[in-house]
């Protein structure tokens, strides 16, 4: 087992009541997509606004394993090893 921290920003977290973060007691290494679907099943609501419907992160939010963008590692393979961050971010927009 291992310890993954899951940090999320802006409205994502309207979503999980408030928290900044929230840390996962799971097997390591564990793949993107298994830690992901450890959160949505305790917090459905975040699940539409990460993936579309095919499972894919939609192209506006940002997903990163201890700080790279999942999109420049493995994608949703990318696995998580005890301790390390995986941040989510909604979208952004600025002026």
């Amino acid at each position: 087992m291992g310890m993954i921290i899951v940090k999320v920003f802006a409205t994502y977290r309207h979503i999980l009541n408030n928290q900044k973060q929230i840390t996962l007691d799971v097997p390591t290494p564990m793949p993107t997509i298994n830690v992901l679907e450890t959160i949505f099943a305790d917090y459905p609501d975040l699940q539409p606004e990460i993936l579309d419907e095919d499972g894919t992160v939609l192209p506006h939010v940002s997903v990163f394993v201890s700080g790279r963008d999942i999109r420049h590692k493995q994608g949703l393979d990318t696995p998580l090893h005890d301790g390390e961050v995986l941040s989510l971010f909604p979208p952004v927009a600025g002026g």
